[in-house]
């Protein structure tokens, strides 16, 4: 019975740790480069939202309001951390090797994790900045 528990134990034990797989470089590096184009797509959505607060800068919705210079510099600070953000993409964008190789398979991962880690903080400011733009741009109802 003892060899029976012993033989069980370690037969899950070995299929515990076949099944166990790491992501190997190719596919984080194919995580990576979805994630950038998906962003390419939400770069987009910046560039359209600086243009709309650009316009909003200059309407008469915000001149005429009673707190226009807070208005005005909220408005400003928004376009600041969008092109900010924008700039943080074109950045990753001039660092990033596609066709990096590694001495060895470990090294061609480490690279892709980090860029996965640099991908995720670009993609992170993306989503709070078109948020937060968003959010006045539809306050202040600007087409």
């Amino acid at each position: 019975m003892k060899r029976l528990n012993i033989l069980l134990l370690s037969i899950t034990t070995a299929l515990l740790f076949s099944c166990k797989t790491e992501p190997d470089s190719k596919a984080i590096r194919q995580e990576v480069l979805n994630i950038h184009d998906k962003l390419m797509i939400d770069g987009e959505k910046v560039v359209k939202n600086k243009m709309k607060l650009d316009k909003l800068l200059l309407s008469d919705q915000i001149k005429l309001a009673q707190d226009s210079v807070l208005q005005k510099q909220k408005i400003n600070d928004l376009i600041i951390r969008l092109n900010a953000a924008d700039e943080k993409m074109m950045d990753w964008m001039h660092f990033f090797k596609d066709d990096f190789k590694g001495k060895t398979e470990q090294e061609d991962l480490d690279y892709y994790k980090s860029e996965m880690v640099k991908i995720r903080a670009v993609e992170d400011s993306y989503i709070k900045i078109t948020r937060e733009s968003d959010s006045l741009i539809n306050v202040y109802q600007v087409k």
